[in-house]
């Protein structure tokens, strides 16, 4: 893969991130497979929904920018409705922006 073409810490860091993001999509994959396969047991079926929550939690979560942000998926099949929010704050990083934005409008006379 990339690490053995360019042999640099980003390079190996890169290609355990494709493989990391690649298992928990299968894993999504088989869970979401499942969830219609269990429908006699709401206990099973609520356990997997929550598995795959994290799953896509654990993909989003390092693609997500550092500062505020939320993010929703939303699987829609046929006999039910998923959705899963995540959101994410970085109170350091916010009061910066904050305090470039306050200074800025003080600038623009607001």
């Amino acid at each position: 893969m990339l690490a053995t073409i360019l042999k640099s810490p980003k390079a190996v860091e890169t290609t355990i991130a494709i493989v990391e993001a690649y298992a928990k999509l299968k894993e999504l994959s088989r869970v979401i497979v499942e969830i219609p396969q269990q429908e006699d047991n709401e206990q099973v079926q609520k356990t997997l929904l929550q598995r795959g929550g994290q799953l896509v939690e654990g993909i989003m979560s390092d693609m997500l920018p550092k500062q505020s942000s939320e993010t929703s998926f939303e699987l829609n099949l046929a006999m039910f409705k998923f959705k899963h929010s995540v959101k994410r704050e970085n109170d350091e990083e916010v009061k910066q922006l904050k305090a470039k934005l306050a200074e800025l409008e003080k600038k623009m006379g607001r």
